[in-house]
């Protein structure tokens, strides 16, 4: 251990006799600890069973202390508070506690229940794949099998921003991507980029989302239009023919 070192001599007896009612060293306890002698690598003891000789480096310090050594104070980080407050025992309570409350929680649910919730869950799932297939039909652009394999709609979506595809794998790249799809989606989309600043926030990202899914397009509404005023023409030309 750094920074360890004698204060008096090893081989006085007064120094060295001194009593333990017990010591842990690497996962050992000894019981009824008298300690013999001591040197800067080893302390030599008896106990209950015997004798021991220990390495002073497998010793705690509060130990190594009581010895007679001094031991350097050993330099503060972020990582020890950390460890202790994984420690804590009002943590492991609290975990705990947690972990109760959800064991419960399963055991009351019954099947029925559990299945009804999967269902729900699968349904949302599918309505989400629907929006971001239409999403995809209204940039006219193919969505393809992706559109409904978990973890893989993002594909068809940034292709329909026309975005490279390849920019969903790369890391850290991959979320600036996504915020620069926000703005481009709703270019194509021709919509407001009021709707792109609502895509970046969680809550609001949802109605973003599904306005962009479900509402029209402004080039669907001219064809529409278009088609009234031929059909007039086509009446009118009728009518005086």
């Amino acid at each position: 251990m750094l920074g360890l070192f004698l204060f008096a001599s090893a081989t006085e007896a007064g120094d060295t006799d001194m009593k333990f009612p017990s010591l842990t060293v690497d996962g050992q306890t000894y019981s009824n600890v008298v300690v013999f002698s001591k040197n800067d690598k080893h302390v030599t003891i008896s106990h209950a069973s015997g004798m021991a000789s220990l390495k002073t480096k497998s010793l705690d310090t509060a130990t190594l202390r009581k010895l007679g050594y001094a031991v350097a104070e050993e330099p503060t980080t972020a990582l020890p508070p950390i460890i202790a407050g994984a420690n804590d025992p009002r943590i492991r309570e609290l975990q705990e506690r947690v972990q109760k409350n959800v064991e419960e929680f399963l055991q009351q649910v019954d099947r029925k229940t559990l299945y009804e919730i999967l269902a729900l869950i699968g349904i949302i799932y599918m309505f989400f794949c629907y929006c971001c297939m239409q999403i995809c039909r209204k940039t006219d652009n193919r969505a393809g099998l992706l559109v409904w394999v978990p973890g893989f709609q993002m594909i068809p979506l940034l292709r329909a921003a026309g975005m490279p595809w390849w920019l969903y794998f790369v890391p850290v790249v991959n979320f600036f991507a996504g915020i620069v799809w926000c703005f481009r989606i709703c270019r194509v989309r021709q919509k407001s980029t009021f709707w792109a600043i609502l895509l970046l926030f969680p809550v609001t990202s949802i109605i973003a989302f599904l306005y962009l899914a479900l509402s029209g397009h402004p080039h669907d509404e001219g064809e529409t239009e278009t088609g009234r005023i031929k059909l007039g023409y086509q009446g009118t030309t009728s009518t005086f023919g």
